[in-house]
């Protein structure tokens, strides 16, 4: 009687979720490969992804195609960037090669290097942030900082992984990181930038002695609005065409005092 009665049990649970009794309601669909050319084609619902032939295993270019699916509807699901009832936007194209030297975003194209992918350090989640709120100001430091803040929270809070280009230990530990450029020359030269307009000069090029110090110095910023004037309030930076008087109609304080509010809180 106790295992007719077990069976009964699950044959309801799985009615109630309308599947099979003897599938798994968490089954993943296959994945379907379509060779174009020299490269892998798979799709699914919200993205395209091509790999080089030959450059990875099948088990791991389908593990990754399920970690970009899953990284999109977890960013949208955090930033509901779209209106409800919006019609369907197309699929984000991902593109995943030895000859891309640094993750890039062009509209609605994602470029990560294979190397960064094999090894699970690619920023595919901050990558796919600039092209789900891509910010509409010419503000560098809302744009990078925004998607790094947003890569940390989803990696930390509900799945994937954190890309850690530059903000090693995401948003736990970006502050540490901001004291530590702070207290340098390389911080001390980025920090008018960031909160300002443009961007340091050399930035694409020393990465390490411009854009790691920038990175983080944004990164750490965008966080400290967000805990202090609330997601909802920074989501309307990233859509303002004017970020300074976005930020002083919704928090009736301008940016500067912001700015200086933030590196306060750091002890600078």
């Amino acid at each position: 009687m106790a295992s007719a009665t077990l069976v009964r049990v699950r044959w309801l649970l799985a009615a109630s979720l309308c599947v099979p009794a003897s599938a798994s309601a968490d089954e993943p669909k296959p994945l379907v490969a379509e060779t174009v050319g020299d490269r892998v084609k798979y799709e699914t619902p919200r993205a395209t992804v091509f790999f080089d032939v030959g450059a990875f295993p099948q088990p791991q270019m389908e593990r990754f195609v399920r970690l970009l699916e899953h990284g999109i509807a977890d960013i949208e699901g955090y930033l509901q960037p779209t209106e409800a009832g919006a019609p369907d936007v197309p699929r984000i194209t991902y593109r995943i090669a030895a000859d891309i030297p640094i993750s890039r975003t062009l509209r609605r194209t994602v470029e990560l290097p294979a190397e960064r992918v094999k090894i699970d350090r690619a920023p595919y989640l901050h990558e796919t942030t600039h092209v789900l709120m891509p910010v509409r100001s010419r503000s560098l430091w809302l744009s990078e900082g925004f998607a790094s803040f947003v890569q940390s929270h989803v990696a930390e809070h509900v799945g994937g992984y954190d890309g850690y280009v530059f903000s090693m230990g995401g948003n736990a530990n970006v502050d540490r990181l901001a004291r530590r450029y702070l207290a340098r020359e390389q911080g001390r030269n980025v920090l008018p930038y960031v909160g300002g307009p443009g961007s340091p000069p050399e930035l694409w090029d020393e990465r390490y002695q411009v854009a790691a110090p920038f990175y983080v110095l944004s990164h750490s910023f965008v966080k400290f609005l967000v805990e202090r004037a609330g997601l909802p309030a920074v989501k309307e930076l990233v859509r303002a065409p004017d970020v300074g008087e976005a930020l002083e109609r919704a928090s009736k304080r301008s940016l500067e005092q912001w700015k200086a509010d933030w590196l306060a809180s750091l002890g600078a």
